[in-house]
């Protein structure tokens, strides 16, 4: 290339000078500091400042021969400055040219930014992509699901709507005939409303055992069986339903446990409820046999009938809740067995399964005794009188019901209907046993109780509610109640726990 002219060669000089803001140190052999020429303020470097600057060129040129020419670009100073170091050897000295690069440093991290965001930016759009055909599907699927929940949610309510018709026809017919007559029908209307409000109870714990979930708790309840009423019960309940379709209903008691082995009898009830239900079902001709007895230190419940027997394909569907299919001609909601199945492990017991297409099925339930209560056989407690008892329950009917049960058993009975009112009383009289319902207007029960201990109370303190659940038990025992019992009472239980209760000294 041809020598430029004067004026472009001047301009360039002062254009790069000016970019690249030289600074020209020169060393002797020894590495002494000779001169220095350029823009020292612009590196904020001060003549008697430079010891700091020379170690770091020292140390980057380690090595290297300092009598040829030697270029090193960016590189990053103490201070965090980049920039182009030249050496440029001259006799016995050598110059060290540092040209200013935070500008072009910039620039070419602002490039590899922009290579880097486009690559990132090309790999987010790819997985952006694979997202929303993911999330497409699972929108579908989800749609699906909730259409075929919508259409499940209206077979549950319109068989619920039919299941619960059955005995409340039965409750309102009998109750009719206890208005119009006093005879000896009445002793047998009673019996016929006490099995269809069993019924009605197993039924309602269905919907209560559903809604708590696969994880939810259910409260076991410890009590001696009686054996030949629940078989009773249930052969009373389900023959007019199997004289109405013409099929043999066999229900038989085996063996009775022993007083000392205890049960939960609300919750076998409703395992015996829904597997008969199941079995009457899915027969339409032949019999359903039950069998329920004590049998090598177990409970033995066995349901066996001549149906539409189950293969081996949909054994493991039909314990699933909603699931209607595993049986071919079904009406009901598909959640009896699964809930027979839950019911079986929550007590700790074994559920099997034998059945042959188009011959029949055997449900076999079996049950260890579950632990004490702590409470002696009813049988075994004295009577005894001259208790006094305080009623906490703001309904009226249960109150009134309380106090009967109460008198009954030689209890001198006072009401409160409030947290407020039932502290009053207690300050004005001092009762032996408080019952306490959990469900309360403004304070809680467990407030209440807890309140009661705090000032002092040491009488016997029963909670009642309807929550059959571990952990509403463990918080009423935390708040300071003795018993906790659940709704609708277990009136033997009941009378066990007012009647240990020592009288007052």
């Amino acid at each position: 290339m041809s020598a430029l002219p004067t004026a472009v060669e001047t301009y360039l000089d002062d254009w790069l000078r000016a970019r690249s803001r030289p600074l020209l140190l020169t060393f002797d052999a020894q590495w002494q500091l000779v001169d220095i020429q350029g823009d020292a303020a612009y590196h904020g470097l001060a003549a008697e400042a430079t010891d700091g600057l020379v170690r770091q060129l020292q140390d980057l040129l380690l090595g290297l021969p300092l009598d040829q020419t030697q270029d090193l670009p960016f590189v990053e100073l103490a201070d965090g400055r980049h920039m182009h170091v030249h050496l440029v050897p001259d006799g016995e000295r050598f110059h060290l040219l540092l040209l200013d690069a935070r500008e072009e440093h910039g620039r070419t991290q602002a490039q590899q930014q922009l290579g880097n965001e486009a690559v990132l930016a090309g790999i987010d759009k790819s997985r952006t992509l694979a997202r929303l055909r993911q999330i497409k599907s699972e929108l579908e699927q989800q749609r699906a699901q909730l259409e075929e929940a919508n259409a499940l949610k209206n077979a549950l309510i319109a068989t619920l709507s039919h299941e619960f018709r059955t005995p409340l026809t039965s409750i309102f017919g009998y109750l009719h005939l206890l208005e119009r007559d006093g005879s000896a029908v009445r002793g047998q209307a009673l019996s016929a409303l006490r099995r269809n409000a069993s019924y009605l109870f197993a039924l309602a714990e269905n919907l209560l055992e559903y809604g708590r979930g696969e994880a939810g708790e259910s409260l076991l309840d410890p009590a001696t069986l009686d054996l030949a009423a629940l078989v009773a019960d249930l052969d009373a309940m389900f023959r007019p339903l199997a004289a109405e379709k013409g099929i043999a209903l066999v229900v038989d008691a085996g063996a009775a446990p022993p007083a000392e082995a205890l049960f939960d009898a609300v919750k076998l009830r409703q395992v015996a409820i829904n597997l008969l239900s199941n079995a009457l079902r899915y027969t339409v001709r032949g019999y359903v046999r039950a069998q329920l007895g004590w049998d090598g230190g177990m409970l033995v419940l066995e349901v066996s009938d001549t149906g539409l027997g189950i293969d081996a394909a949909s054994r493991e569907k039909i314990f699933r809740p909603f699931n209607r299919g595993a049986q071919h001609g079904s009406r009901g909601a598909g959640l009896g067995l699964s809930i027979v199945k839950r019911l079986v492990e929550r007590m700790n017991g074994v559920l099997e399964l034998d059945s042959t297409p188009g011959q029949g099925s055997t449900f076999r339930v079996a049950l260890r005794p579950l632990g004490g209560t702590g409470l002696p056989p009813l049988a075994l407690v004295q009577r005894k009188r001259g208790l006094t008892a305080l009623v906490v329950d703001d309904d009226p009917d249960i109150a009134a019901l309380l106090e009967v049960l109460l008198g009954d058993m030689g209890v001198t009975t006072r009401q409160a209907d409030s947290v407020a009112e039932a502290l009053a009383a207690v300050a004005q009289q001092v009762p032996d046993i408080v019952l306490v319902d959990v469900e309360l207007p403004g304070l809680s029960g467990n407030a209440a109780v807890f309140q009661l201990r705090s000032q002092g109370y040491k009488g016997r303190i029963v909670t009642l509610s309807a929550s059959a659940t571990e952990s509403a038990r463990t918080a009423a025992l935390a708040a300071g109640a003795d018993h906790y019992l659940t709704k609708p009472l277990d009136f033997a239980q009941f009378a066990r726990v007012i009647q240990s209760t020592g009288t007052a000294p």
